[in-house]
């Protein structure tokens, strides 16, 4: 059986897929950060922009299970050495693939 698809998918090379990941590592460095109650608005708009990002992901045919994975690691202060997508460990397996 063969999917079709309504649009084509993005394909996201290993440096683009590196920017992604480290742009939401970025903003959930931004909302760990900023104060609950206080900064409110900024942390909807920053989850807004996450949003964005998983959905550019999800689009690209990156599983969901990595991107849950890598959302899991980033809401902690430092890595769960899950092998996640921005993990050291699997940057240096990406790179030796390539």
């Amino acid at each position: 059986m063969v999917q079709l698809e309504i649009w084509e998918r993005e394909v996201l090379s290993a440096s683009e897929l590196r920017s992604v990941v480290r742009e939401v590592r970025n903003l959930y460095w931004h909302i760990r950060t900023s104060r609950p109650g206080i900064h409110d608005a900024r942390r909807r708009r920053v989850y807004r922009k996450i949003g964005v990002q998983k959905k550019r992901l999800l689009e690209a045919g990156v599983p969901k299970r990595e991107i849950l994975d890598l959302l899991a690691c980033c809401r902690s202060k430092q890595c769960l050495g899950k092998g996640c997508l921005d993990c050291t460990d699997r940057a240096t397996e990406l790179g030796q693939q390539i």
